[in-house]
């Protein structure tokens, strides 16, 4: 099983009921459906890419225009706000395609400004390396802890580094492994806030164009051109599939300026 991020484009009139009209536009592609359509496309899925930069880039002005569309929940009914400048999705006019890593890099941002606020309000932490070399060197450290699972409960335990990884903007920077795992580069990385958001956000441009598209009437189409129409049985379609191309946001760059587009993260 894995993940896929997946751009669903509806008619304005979607506004309305925004989660319903989703619904209604995944169903034929659900793995777990009858549709005939050869092999589903998900079996969940959430709107995502408003507090974490994969999202869209909101153009100058309309930061606050009610019709953005910010994240659901991941679990239980906490907000997700969306990272300044950034939204899941909106109004096709709304959002700025002249630099698709734009909300990556204003993710980013928010992320590096997120840790100097705190780190003002909070005791200085330990940083991760720490723990990890003293459960390398002391047996008394982290007794019985094959996994970190002690380990990684005391590097959290630290209030900078909890009230941090709690927040969205942190980027899931939670996430920690055995055998190796690696600290969020914010708290490690030395440099301003400007090259912390520039360069780490270079080495994933190509991410920023190659994205699943579902369009208004009904094709998904990934970034290798195989597109599936959710109307008809693959092997009878009659329909010919839109030209999306590569470079999906180009595509979405070219729709009507009310057309409502939502960044989804699809797992199947």
């Amino acid at each position: 099983m894995a993940g896929v991020s997946v751009t669903v484009c509806l008619p304005a009139e979607a506004a309305g009921d925004v989660e319903g009209a989703l619904a209604a536009a995944l169903a034929p592609f659900d793995s777990n459906g009858d549709h005939p359509v050869d092999g589903g496309r998900w079996d969940w899925w959430r709107i995502a890419g408003g507090s974490n930069g994969y999202g869209f880039a909101v153009a100058e002005g309309h930061f606050d225009d009610p019709r953005l569309i910010r994240d659901m929940p991941r679990s239980g009914d906490i907000p997700l706000p969306n990272v300044p400048g950034v939204c899941a999705g909106g109004p096709r006019g709304l959002l700025d395609f002249t630099r698709p890593q734009a909300a990556m890099e204003r993710a980013l941002a928010a992320s590096w400004d997120l840790w100097q606020e705190l780190s003002a309000i909070h005791p200085a932490a330990v940083p991760l390396a720490d723990f990890v070399q003293r459960s390398e060197t002391d047996p008394q450290a982290f007794p019985d802890d094959p996994y970190g699972t002690a380990m990684f409960a005391a590097y959290r335990e630290q209030p900078l580094i909890m009230a941090y990884l709690e927040h969205p903007f942190s980027l899931g920077g939670g996430r920690l492994s055995f055998p190796n795992p690696r600290e969020h580069p914010v708290i490690a990385y030395q440099g301003s806030r400007e090259e912390y958001s520039s360069v780490r956000v270079s080495a994933k441009y190509d991410a920023w164009l190659r994205r699943d598209v579902l369009t208004t009437d009904g094709w998904w189409v990934e970034p290798n051109g195989l597109a599936v129409h959710g109307a008809c049985d693959s092997d009878q379609c009659v329909h010919t599939a839109p030209a999306v191309g590569a470079d999906t946001e180009l595509f979405l760059a070219s729709l009507p300026g009310d057309t409502l587009l939502v960044r989804l993260h699809c797992h199947y």
